[in-house]
C-alpha cells in the first residue's frame, strides 16, 4: 500500500508544482470595502447624555453642588466639562466623545423640583460661545436631545419623556425645528444626530426624526449580551426612514463593562458605544446613573484596556458617513492597474478604506490611487495588503507603483 502511495504521488508531483506556483500574472487586482475605517476591528464612541445649559444647588448657593455642573458651569473651576479632560482625556487623548445636548430649558423631574440655573444654550455670549467651541474640538460633537428633555409633572412619576409628549408628527417636527435652530445659531451647523431621552419614544417618533434631517439617531439601549442570546443583527447600525437615517446601538454600560464583553463587539467587528450621563446630581435628589463623575474609574480602565486593540475613536457623525460609505459603494470593473467605484449614499464624499491584493507584484512595493480627479492617495503596507482611505468619488481609480 505503502509503494502504491509514493509512486502516486511520484505521478503527480509535477502537477502540484505547477499549480502552486502560476506562471502568468493574474488578470486583475482583489479589492475589498473594509466594514471600518483603516481597517479597524471596532469603533468606539463615548456617548454622553444630558448636555445643557444648566446647573444645580441644594442649598440655593449661586453655584453648583458637586455633581451639579450640567453644562451650564461652561469650563470653569469645578465644571464637569474641566472634570472630564483632566481625570479621563489628559490621559486618553485619542478618545473621542459624543454630547446628547438639550437645546432650550431643560426641564426634569416635577413642577416643584427643577434646576438652580437652566437656559438655553444661546442664553449668553458666553455660553453660545462654550458650547460652539466644544463642537468646533475635533475630538467632540454636540448631538441633539431634545428641546426641553420632557414635560414634568406634580409628581416623579408624572414625568413625560419628550418624544412620549408628542400628539402627531406636525407637533414633533415642530418642536424638533425649535430646537434645531438654536443649534444653528450656537454651533453654525445642524445637528447631524442625536438621540431620544431616556430612550423613550412614541409610534410616531421615527417619523418625526426621519422628516426633521438628521443623518443618524440612537433609538435603543441594549448593552452586549456575550451568551448569544440575542441575535447579532441589534448590535449592527441599521437604517430606518424613507431618507434611510442609520441608527446606531448602544452597547456598553460605562460602569458594568467588562473583558468578554469588549471582546465580543471587537471579535464581531461591532460599535463599541458607551453610555453616560454628563452628571449625578437631580433636582429631586435622585442620582442620574451611569454618569462620567460615579464612573470615572471604571472609564479609565475601559479605556486603558481598549489601547491595546485595533480600533478607531470615533463620533457618532463619523460612524454613520463611514457605514453609509460601506452600504452604498460598489466596486467594480476591476482590472491589473484599475478599478471602478459607484457611489449612490446622501453623504457627499464620504471616506471609505479600501483594502488591494497586489501580490502579483511579487514584492512590496509601495503604490498610489489615482482618484477620478486626479487626486494621489498613498496606500500603506500591511499584512500582504495594501490599504487606502479614499474619499468617495464616482468613476474609475488608477493603481500605480510609486
Amino acid at each position: 500500500m505503502k509503494k502504491l502511495r509514493d509512486k502516486t504521488k511520484k505521478k503527480y508531483y509535477h502537477l502540484r508544482r505547477s499549480y502552486s506556483v502560476p506562471d502568468e500574472e493574474p488578470k486583475r487586482l482583489v479589492i475589498w470595502k473594509a466594514k471600518w475605517f483603516n481597517n479597524a476591528d471596532s469603533p468606539v464612541m463615548l456617548m454622553i447624555d444630558d448636555l445643557a445649559n444648566a446647573w444645580h444647588s441644594t442649598t440655593g448657593k449661586t453655584k453648583w453642588d458637586f455633581g451639579g455642573d450640567w453644562g451650564g458651569g461652561l469650563q470653569r473651576e469645578g465644571s464637569t466639562i474641566r472634570f472630564l479632560k483632566e481625570r479621563l482625556l489628559k490621559d486618553f487623548p485619542e478618545a473621542k466623545v459624543t454630547f446628547f445636548a438639550i437645546a432650550g430649558k431643560i426641564r426634569l423631574c416635577t413642577n416643584t423640583e427643577q434646576f438652580t440655573f437652566a437656559e438655553p444654550l444661546h442664553f449668553t455670549d458666553a455660553s453660545r460661545r462654550f458650547f460652539r467651541d466644544l463642537d468646533k474640538d475635533d475630538n467632540f460633537e454636540i448631538a441633539y436631545h431634545g428641546y426641553s428633555h420632557g414635560t414634568p409633572g406634580a409628581n416623579k412619576e408624572d414625568f413625560v419623556q419628550e418624544w412620549n409628549g408628542f400628539g402627531s408628527v406636525s407637533e414633533a417636527c415642530d418642536q424638533i425645528s425649535k430646537g434645531k435652530e438654536i443649534f444653528n445659531d450656537v454651533l453654525g451647523r445642524f445637528p447631524f444626530g442625536g438621540k431620544y431621552g431616556g430612550w423613550k419614544y412614541n409610534e410616531l417618533a421615527d417619523e418625526s426624526i426621519d422628516k426633521s434631517g438628521f443623518l443618524w439617531w440612537c433609538r435603543d439601549w441594549m448593552s452586549r449580551d456575550v451568551h448569544d442570546r440575542i441575535d447579532d443583527s441589534y448590535y449592527d447600525p441599521q437604517f430606518f426612514g424613507d431618507n434611510l437615517v442609520v441608527a446606531l446601538p448602544s452597547t456598553v454600560h460605562g460602569f458594568f463593562w467588562d473583558v468578554k464583553q469588549i471582546d465580543k463587539l471587537i471579535d464581531k467587528k461591532q460599535i463599541i458605544s458607551i453610555e453616560e450621563h454628563i452628571a449625578p446630581l437631580r433636582p429631586d435628589g435622585r442620582t442620574q446613573t451611569p454618569n462620567i463623575i460615579d464612573d470615572i474609574n471604571e472609564l479609565r480602565s475601559l479605556f486603558s484596556y481598549l489601547q491595546k486593540k485595533n480600533i478607531w475613536y470615533a463620533t457618532g457623525t463619523e460612524v454613520a458617513k463611514y457605514f453609509v460609505a460601506f452600504s452604498f459603494t460598489t466596486i467594480y470593473d476591476i482590472k491589473q492597474d484599475s478599478f471602478k467605484i459607484n457611489y449612490k449614499g446622501r453623504v457627499k464624499e464620504p471616506m471609505l478604506t479600501l483594502l488591494i491584493d497586489f501580490r502579483h507584484i511579487r514584492d512590496r512595493k509601495p503604490i498610489n490611487i489615482i482618484t477620478p480627479d486626479n487626486e494621489i492617495i498613498k496606500c500603506t503596507y500591511k499584512n500582504k495588503l495594501h490599504l487606502a482611505n479614499v474619499k468617495i468619488k464616482n468613476g474609475r481609480y488608477k493603481v500605480k507603483i510609486r
